[in-house]
């Protein structure tokens, strides 16, 4: 059974941030095109870099399970502040995208509280630290 809940536990790290390395990738390669964006929502253009980093770096870090809770709390802010910031109105699509990105902050904050697991580099390097 341990072994599942450890599998479940990568499984759900990639899952949680397959949607934001793919983002993140397209910022850079539509790079112009979300600069406009931001603009046109009131976000000042030296955020996208750093958005970018979270999203690709961020995804990155979580899916390999380092500094997990740290770049957790992180995701799950930029989720709701994302929601807020880029997902006003009040149609069904803004709704529905809006409480996706709440979710999404939701299985960061779970991520926060219970760590990468088992099959994480955080529990590896945790383990290494421990024998010193």
């Amino acid at each position: 059974m341990s072994h599942s809940k450890d599998l479940f536990a990568v499984l759900g790290r990639v899952m949680a941030v397959g949607l934001f390395f793919a983002s993140g990738l397209d910022k850079i390669t539509h790079y112009a095109d979300n600069l406009q964006t931001m603009a046109d929502n009131g976000v000042p253009a030296f955020f996208l870099p750093l958005v970018i980093l979270l999203e690709v770096g961020g995804g990155l870090a979580i899916a390999f399970g380092f500094l997990t809770r740290f770049t957790a709390i992180f995701m799950a802010v930029f989720s709701v502040m994302a929601g807020f910031l880029f997902y006003q109105g009040y149609s069904h699509a803004h709704l529905m995208v809006w409480l996706k990105n709440i979710s999404c902050a939701a299985g960061f904050l779970m991520l926060c509280l219970h760590g990468g697991g088992k099959w994480s580099l955080d529990h590896l390097i945790q383990q290494r630290l421990a024998r010193r």
